[in-house]
């Protein structure tokens, strides 16, 4: 299944200047290999290892995918959210 990943500003340095960028995936553990063999660059400040890092939160169809099971089934969804870590006080 395509997905959508919509790329906020911060981010779009590491994927070539694209608002957004199309994977396919069928699982979460699908998503995580795409990004990783797609879009290298972008995998490395999203991805620590085999699983998504703190620095960034990812939401699939606006849900967390920290809640998510490993085989979740990402067919019916639609958008992938990345969304840096803000710090600061």
């Amino acid at each position: 299944m395509s997905l959508t990943i919509r790329i906020p500003t911060p981010l779009r340095e590491h994927a070539g200047g694209a608002r957004t960028l199309p994977i396919d995936a069928t699982t979460l553990a699908d998503l995580r290999r795409g990004l990783a063999d797609r879009y290298p660059e972008l995998a490395a400040v999203v991805l620590d290892g085999d699983a998504f890092g703190p620095a960034v939160s990812v939401f699939v169809d606006g849900e967390d995918v920290r809640f998510l099971p490993e085989d979740a089934d990402l067919r019916s969804a639609r958008l992938v959210e990345l969304l840096p870590a803000m710090s600061g006080g």
